[in-house]
C-alpha cells in the first residue's frame, strides 16, 4: 500500500495496490474508517461491485455496518447496477425496511431508467413496503406502459398505503382519467 498526499486536507490518504490488501478491510469494516473507505474506493475503481455489495449486505445483516460507509459506497458507484446478482442484493437490502433501505430507494431513483424492468417486477412483491417503494422509484421514470401496468394493479392491491401511492402515480402521469 502506498500513500497519496492530499494538500487540501493535510493528511495522507492510504491507497491499495492489490485486491487482497483491500479485501481485508471490506470483509471486516469495523477496522480503521479511512482504510475501509480506501478499500471501498479500490473496489469501485476496479469494478468489483458484486464483491463490495455482497459484503455490505452481510455487514448490514449482522448490524455491523456504519451508515456513513454505506452511504459513501452508494454515492461512489459510477454506474447503475446491471447484473442480476447485484440487483438481487439491492432487493434483499430493500426488503429489510430500515435506513439502508431508504438509501437504496434514493440510489435506485437515480438509476431508474437503467433498472426499470427490475423495479417493475417489484410491483407484485409480497411486501407492501417493497411495492410502495417500487411505485415511488418509478415516479422518476414515468411512461405510458408503466402507468397502464400500475393502473391494472390498483384494483388487486390490498394495502391502502400502496394503493394511495399507485393512485398518486396515476394522477401525476396518466391521461388524467378517473382512478379506479
Amino acid at each position: 500500500m502506498f500513500k497519496k498526499y492530499n494538500p487540501e486536507e493535510k493528511y495522507y490518504i492510504p491507497r491499495f495496490r492489490e485486491f487482497d490488501e483491500a479485501r481485508v478491510y471490506i470483509e471486516d469494516m469495523n477496522k480503521d474508517k479511512d482504510l475501509v473507505i480506501s478499500a471501498v474506493d479500490y473496489m469501485i475503481t476496479h469494478k468489483e461491485y458484486y464483491f463490495l455489495l455482497k459484503n455490505l449486505y452481510e455487514h448490514i445483516k449482522k448490524n455491523e455496518l456504519k451508515r456513513e460507509i454505506f452511504e459513501y459506497a452508494l454515492m461512489s458507484f459510477d454506474i447503475c447496477p446491471k447484473r442480476k446478482e447485484e440487483l438481487n442484493i439491492y432487493y434483499e437490502i430493500l426488503k429489510m425496511e430500515n435506513g439502508y433501505s431508504k438509501d437504496i430507494i434514493e440510489f435506485l431513483k437515480v438509476c431508474c431508467r437503467e433498472v426499470k424492468d427490475f423495479i417493475e417486477t417489484l410491483l407484485t412483491d409480497d411486501s407492501p413496503f417493497v411495492r410502495k417503494s417500487a411505485v415511488d422509484i418509478l415516479k422518476y421514470c414515468p411512461d405510458k406502459k408503466t402507468a397502464d401496468r400500475i393502473k391494472s394493479l390498483i384494483p388487486k392491491e390490498k394495502d391502502e398505503k400502496v394503493k394511495k401511492e399507485m393512485i398518486k402515480y396515476i394522477k401525476f402521469f396518466a391521461d388524467h382519467e378517473k382512478c379506479p
